[in-house]
Formats: C-alpha cells, structure tokens, sequence
C-alpha cells in the first residue's frame, strides 16, 4: 500500500524534538496494558501508545528522539538495541499500512457525502426559486419556503464537511505520528529502582524504514 512521504526534514541545525519515557520491561513497549493502579508497574497503555499521545502536538521537523528508561536488568540483553529497532519498523509499517486503508475508504465516504449533498442543494436552490416565482401563493409563504428549502439544501454539505474535519485530518496527524516513530532516533538508559536515574548503559541508533 502506497504511504504518504514523511515529514519533511528542515537543514535548519536545530535539534530533534526529545523525549523520555519510562518502563517497566522493555516488552511494555508493546505490550497489552495493565489496568490495575494498586500495582506498582500500573501501566495504562502500551509504551508505543504513551509515544504516541504525547507527540500528538509536538513538532516533529526536525526530527525525532526517544530515551528509554528501564531498570537496571539482572542480565543485559546483549542484541535488545537490535531487537527494538527491528519491533519499532515491524510495528509502525503496520500501523501505516492500517492508517492508510482507513484513510482511503474515509476518503471515498467523503466524496460519495459531497456528490450526495451537492444533489440535494442543488435540487432544493431549484425548487426554492420556482416557489419565490410562484404566484399561486403568497409572498410572505413564498419567502419562508423558498428560505426553509434553501437552508435544508445547505444543511446537505454539513455530513461531508465534518467527516474531512474530523474524521479525515486526524488520520493525517496519526500517519505524521508514526512516520516520526518510524524514523526517530533512539537510546535507551538504565536506572536503579531505589535511587535517582544511573545510565548503566547507552546504545543509539536510527530505526530505518
């Protein structure tokens, strides 16, 4: 499925836009979330969906960075950087590919709303200037029809107005997201759980498409 290019990128030097984001396990980056608050490691939404809201109103063109803060492990994974960057593009291609076919049949919603709307407006300003002409009836039922006809006809573009609004520009905004999460660079720190944060370990990289 066709994507849409990603976020243009401006030579301007300034740095990525940063983020820090804290987990419990590596695979809360994805996993299901737990919905219990009396636990400690209550986790709401997968790590992936934290990203995500939270960078629904950032600016991304410059680029993005992720930090990801665990827990000093027992044992370190000696390939986890690898295994990261390959989950992230597996994740977010599928993501894209949705988007895009959401995007698609909302698109084809909208037009067939317009073609629909643009009929009945159309049909409605005819019928409304045959009653102002008409002189069978009054003139102050003819302007009232001819008024209420009219507004009804209008009323025939608000469906597909608010579908693009609000039903198609978000979906832009999601694809932009994971575009961003797609190409972001990334490192990912270690902290102990009884004091302040220690960077055991740092590894950097550029999830690629």
């Amino acid at each position: 499925m066709r994507e849409l290019p990603p976020i243009k990128q401006h030579n301007n030097h300034k740095p990525p836009y940063s983020i820090t984001l804290q987990l419990n396990d590596i695979h809360d980056l994805f996993a299901l979330p737990r919905h219990n608050p009396f636990r400690e490691d209550y986790l709401p939404v997968s790590g992936i969906d934290q990203l995500a809201l939270r960078l629904r109103k950032a600016r991304l063109e410059n680029g993005l960075n992720v930090t990801f803060l665990l827990p000093v492990p027992v044992e370190q994974e000696p390939d986890l950087h690898a295994d990261v960057q390959a989950a992230i593009t597996r994740y977010c291609k599928t993501r894209l590919d949705n988007l895009l076919f959401e995007l698609k049949a909302r698109q084809l919603t909208v037009i067939r709303s317009l073609e629909v709307g643009l009929i009945i407006l159309g049909a409605t300003l005819g019928l409304a200037a045959a009653i102002s002409r008409s002189e069978g009836i009054v003139e102050w039922l003819r302007t009232l029809l001819a008024n209420a006809i009219s507004i009804f006809g209008s009323v025939a573009l608000w469906s597909p107005a608010d579908a693009f609004l609000f039903g198609i520009r978000p979906l832009y905004n999601d694809l932009h997201t994971y575009h961003a999460i797609r190409d972001m660079t990334f490192d990912i720190q270690y902290e102990q759980l009884d004091s302040n944060p220690l960077v055991a370990s740092t590894s950097i990289g550029k999830v690629t498409a």
